[in-house]
Order: C-alpha cells, then sequence, then structure tokens
C-alpha cells in the first residue's frame, strides 16, 4: 500500500476512535482528552496597579493521554501524562515554543484487587479534598486565594507532590488516598532525592447518596513559603460536607494549618467555608463565601471572599459563565482576589480588597 493510503487509512481510524473515545495502539486503549477553559477578565488589584486592567487568561487548559494494560497476572498497568497548554499565550519564551510535557497529574502504575499503586506527580489528597469541594472550577471564583493560603505568602497547600508515591482503594462507600513525596517539590533529575523536604498527606472520602463528607491531612517537612522562610514545617487538616438537593447543592468546609512557631506563625490560622449552588435547567446559580481568621500573633491578619456566578450548560461538553469575586482584606493581609488554577492571578496590597469579573467559556473533549 503507498504512504498516503496508509496515511489515510490512519487518520481514518483516529476519527473513527474519536467517536469511541479512544486509539487502540499495540492492542490497548488509548485515551486522548482535553479541556480549553479560557475567559475574559476585568479585575481591580485595588492598590497594586492602579485602575484596572482587561485580560484574556486561560484557566488550566490541558491535553492528556491516558491508558490501560492488562497483564496476565491478574493485574493492569495504568498510566497517564497530562500537560497544561495556553492558548492565549501558546507558551513562548524569546520566540520559542516550549511545552511543558507531563506538567498536571501524570504517573505509572499497577491497578488490581489491591487498589491503585502509582508513582510521579500528581496531587495530594489534601488538594483533591478541597477540588471535590469547590463549586468554581479555575474561574475566578476559585477557593484557593484563601483555602491553602497565608496572610502574607498566598497559596500554598493546594499542590502536586513531585517524585511521589500515590495508593489510592474504595471500599464500599468509602474511599482512601495516601500519599508519600520523597522530595516533594523538586523536578530536577540526576541527583537522590532529598528526604528532609518530604511530604506526606491522607484522605478519607465518604459518599451516600447526595452526602458527601470527606478529611484530609498534609505535612511538609521543609515547604518554601518566601525567600526569608525557606524551610517551614507545616501541617494541615481539611474537613468538608457537601449535601445534594434535588435543583440544588450545598456544602461547608474547615481547614486548620499550623507552622513553626516564630518562623511560619502566618501559616497558624483557621478558615471556613460555605458554597451553594441552584440549578434551573441548564442554568446553575453558585454563591461561595471563605474567611480566614487572624494568624498567630499578627490581628487584623484575616480575610473574606465572596465568589458569584452563573454557568450554563450548552451541552454535556461545552459551558459559558459569568463570575465575580472580590477579597476583602484586613489591614495586616493581602489574600489575591484570584490565586490558584486561573492562569491570570489578581495581587494586591495589605488591607486591600481586589476582585474580578469574567466570562468564561469551557469546552472538554
Amino acid at each position: 500500500m503507498k504512504k498516503s493510503g496508509v496515511l489515510a487509512l490512519a487518520v481514518a481510524s483516529m476519527f473513527t476512535a474519536h467517536n469511541a473515545q479512544a486509539v487502540e495502539v499495540a492492542g490497548d486503549a488509548l485515551n486522548i482528552y482535553g479541556k480549553l477553559h479560557l475567559s475574559a477578565d476585568v479585575s481591580d488589584t485595588d492598590g497594586l496597579v492602579a485602575g484596572s486592567d482587561a485580560s484574556i487568561s486561560s484557566n488550566s487548559s490541558r491535553l492528556g493521554f491516558k491508558g490501560k494494560h492488562d497483564t496476565k497476572k491478574g493485574v493492569a498497568v495504568v498510566w497517564q501524562l497530562e500537560s497544561e497548554i495556553r492558548p492565549d499565550s501558546s507558551n513562548e519564551t524569546d520566540k520559542k515554543e516550549t511545552i511543558a510535557i507531563a506538567s498536571r497529574n501524570s504517573y505509572v502504575g499497577l491497578k488490581g484487587s489491591f487498589g491503585t499503586v502509582v508513582f510521579g506527580h500528581h496531587d495530594t489528597p489534601y488538594k483533591t479534598v478541597g477540588s471535590k469541594w469547590g463549586i468554581f472550577g479555575d474561574s475566578v471564583g476559585e477557593r484557593r486565594a484563601i483555602l491553602g493560603a497565608s496572610a502574607t505568602d498566598n497559596n500554598k497547600l493546594n499542590q502536586r507532590g513531585k517524585n511521589a508515591v500515590l495508593y489510592m482503594n474504595k471500599f464500599g462507600n468509602v474511599e482512601f488516598q495516601a500519599m508519600y513525596a520523597a522530595d516533594a517539590l523538586d523536578s530536577s533529575t540526576g541527583a537522590v532525592d532529598n528526604n528532609d523536604n518530604d511530604m506526606t498527606s491522607v484522605a478519607i472520602m465518604y459518599k451516600e447518596g447526595p452526602l458527601s463528607l470527606a478529611v484530609a491531612q498534609e505535612s511538609w517537612s521543609n515547604l518554601t513559603v518566601n525567600s526569608s522562610d525557606p524551610a517551614s514545617e507545616i501541617d494541615g487538616l481539611r474537613v468538608s460536607a457537601s449535601y445534594k438537593f434535588a435543583d440544588a447543592k450545598v456544602g461547608a468546609i474547615y481547614e486548620t494549618t499550623d507552622g513553626t512557631a516564630g518562623v511560619s506563625d502566618q501559616w497558624t490560622r483557621d478558615v471556613m467555608g460555605f458554597n451553594a449552588a441552584y440549578k434551573v435547567d441548564s442554568t446553575t446559580y453558585k454563591l461561595q463565601y471563605l474567611q480566614a481568621d487572624d494568624y498567630e500573633g499578627q490581628a487584623d491578619s484575616g480575610a473574606t471572599k465572596t465568589s458569584v456566578g452563573v454557568f450554563n450548560k450548552l451541552d454535556k461538553q461545552t459551558e459559558v459563565y459569568l463570575a465575580y469575586a472580590v477579597t476583602d482584606n484586613d489591614i495586616n493581609a493581602k489574600f489575591q482576589a484570584v490565586d490558584g488554577g486561573h492562569g491570570d492571578e489578581v495581587k494586591t496590597v495589605n488591607g486591600g480588597s481586589p476582585s474580578s469579573l469574567s466570562a468564561g467559556l469551557v469546552y472538554k473533549f
């Protein structure tokens, strides 16, 4: 067969496979998936930059490949390579396109009756509990400006563990996850991992009908939070609950973190959060509120973030929305309006009230 005929056959098979959501490679199913999430924003830093700025933002847009290979030993090999893509800027640096392969959850492991064990780079169980609770995804209403953030160092406790092993299993209505990262933030290769920079994270998630409950705990040996505090020992605890009604959902979350005394007091604080969503036909109205208390030894260092939004499903894969978020800081705090998930962050100064209005489009494939 001529090369042109082989190419045509390959392209045709890929289109056929797309309809089936997978391409067959070497006898195994290869799933190709992704999400394009872009928005037009108008943001005000309230003091960091004069006036308001308009921007186009790519918000955790991604392209991924994953698969499963069944062995003859009763276990399956599972793998995933997921990369962030930036359609708003094409990832250009000095006119050279630099796409970070496997920059998001990427791993290889085994799945069997014992559960699933994977090695790689993955969201921590602690982060997963926060993600499942939040209702604003990667829009400007995202939870991470307060949850997992401090008054001075912004979002730090919503990480992916690098050099990590992750165990996952389900026992009826209970899901258990545990991660150990040997050198949790180091992406360099060619050297032995520094276990002085390790991290552990565990979560238990329960779901029964409309009720969802979760608890997670995470400990960092040496978490770099800023240039003057390069080695903080930080522990965190999250507890969340959500309940679905016929057309509505309500949720609550509590987080408490504890930093090294006298060194990372800004991480010794509590956060409470509430959210609600109400669906009418294909439109969902959302509200989320988060409050951070003063941190250890510093009065007037708390903040609140309020997020509202209207999200409309055009079909199963496509959603458009309008969202607004504002963070109100005490005089000794500078929590951001947008911090994590959403590509363009909105920072501020101590005592600032930054805000952002966003119109977005999400397409999943």
